[in-house]
């Protein structure tokens, strides 16, 4: 089978997205397939592309075994409303003109997130008459709207229209969360036509590396510190303010001991380093993305992970990737989140969550942690257990190859397929 993915995001940049997609194409390479990656040039979050690729508008290479193309967009920082939605547009656009020069596919697997992408890859697939894969990241607009990012009437209405659109052209829908699937749903699209498509993690990857201590030693924490780990994009959708407020709780009660370590970058994070600084928070550390590679290691050099999201109903239909990797590696998660993830955690007995923005429950639950090493490491010991009985990544590519194989040959043209995957924050 010839598989061209459509997306936004793609390694080296770091976060979710990018290594679902690059994950899940390569395994399907491994299966026989032939992949082909049509993206833009790395620049997320930071809207800075490398020097390496600066200056190109169309560019072509291998990755593991992907065929992988490359098309100029708008580069800008993941801040900022309306520029996020010129570079969203201006990559969809752009992918449009390129890719029936493109080799001749069967299928098109589209990121929905950004939303453009969906209309995008329905025209992809019309021209090249193939089955186009929509791969629903987030409930888009809703999560926009819930955060009070989207308030124009106007710009609702046309968003919650592409919405529609791609929902209504897709003959196979995909959603990686229960949430996700009842939505989709919802708005009306037919049960049969929406699978569910969980998240998966690679877990040989992600998995107790020993080398934590040295870890620990390069980013300037203690061997006696209890470490609470936040490692992920740092955005709007996390509520890192309440990391924070727990951490200054722990000040005040006189628990020095425990230093809360947040990797990764955002939107956020320069807010989130000066209040910091002015609330003189001692026990907050923040430090760079690490590239995934180097993220088990990072994982392993924590005693619990933090997964935090706002409190917003749209957060309570996903899971995050980061809880995932966490268990994976063997951590018990401190999960500041509610619905779905929640009932992940607790069903595989892996960790403790407080609900979102609880910094008061969120500091007595590391207080529990601490006051009970034992407990900890059998939290983590079943998490990673849990992982490889339900979440593991080669599990979903053949997944993904039954659906697509089962929906027989390719359309003529007019017709579309479609599928949907989850939310990422990061």
């Amino acid at each position: 089978m010839k598989i061209l993915f459509l997306t936004a995001y793609f390694p080296p940049e770091i976060g979710a997205a990018q290594t679902r997609t690059h994950e899940l194409a390569a395994r399907l390479v491994k299966m026989g397939h032939t992949v082909h990656m049509l993206t833009t040039f790395p620049n997320y979050p930071s809207g800075v592309v490398p020097p390496e690729w600066r200056g190109k508008f169309l560019w072509h290479g291998t990755d593991t075994g992907i065929n992988l193309h490359r098309v100029w967009s708008y580069a800008t920082p993941n801040r900022g409303f309306l520029k996020r939605i010129l570079g969203h547009f201006s990559f969809a656009f752009l992918a449009c003109l390129v890719a029936p020069f493109l080799p001749s596919v069967d299928v098109v697997i589209v990121e929905s997130h950004p939303l453009f992408n969906g209309i995008a890859g329905s025209f992809i697939s019309l021209f090249k008459r193939a089955r186009n894969v929509l791969n629903v990241s987030d409930l888009w607009p809703q999560s926009a709207i819930e955060m009070g990012v989207l308030k124009n009437r106007l710009i609702i209405r046309i968003a919650e229209a592409v919405e529609m659109f791609s929902y209504r052209r897709a003959s196979l829908i995909l959603a990686m969360a229960q949430g996700i699937r009842k939505a989709i749903i919802d708005d009306g699209i037919d049960a049969s036509k929406v699978k569910l498509f969980l998240n998966a993690v690679d877990y040989d990857l992600f998995r107790p590396t020993g080398g934590g201590p040295e870890i620990r030693r390069k980013i300037g924490v203690a061997d006696h510190e209890f470490v609470v780990l936040y490692a992920g994009t740092i955005g709007l959708a996390h509520g890192l303010k309440t990391i924070l407020d727990s951490a200054a709780l722990c000040l005040e009660a006189g628990k020095s001991r425990i230093r809360f370590v947040l990797a990764g970058d955002g939107a956020e994070k320069i807010l989130l380093q000066s209040e910091v600084s002015r609330r003189k928070l001692t026990n907050v550390l923040f430090i760079d993305p690490v590239p995934k590679r180097d993220l088990p290691s990072l994982l392993d050099a924590s005693d619990a992970i933090l997964v935090c999201l706002r409190k917003l109903k749209v957060f309570e239909g996903v899971v995050p990737t980061k809880i995932l990797e966490g268990m994976s590696c063997g951590k018990p998660i401190l999960g500041a989140v509610a619905g779905e993830a929640a009932g992940l955690v607790r069903a595989a007995e892996a960790g403790v969550c407080v609900g979102p923005e609880n910094p008061q429950g969120m500091c007595d639950a590391i207080l529990g942690l601490m006051g009970d090493p034992q407990e900890c490491a059998l939290m983590g010991q079943r998490g990673r257990e849990y992982i490889q009985l339900h979440f593991c990544r080669d599990r979903r590519a053949s997944e993904l190859q039954s659906w697509l194989e089962s929906t027989g040959a390719p359309p003529a043209a007019g017709a579309s397929l479609s599928v949907a995957s989850q939310n990422e924050e990061g």
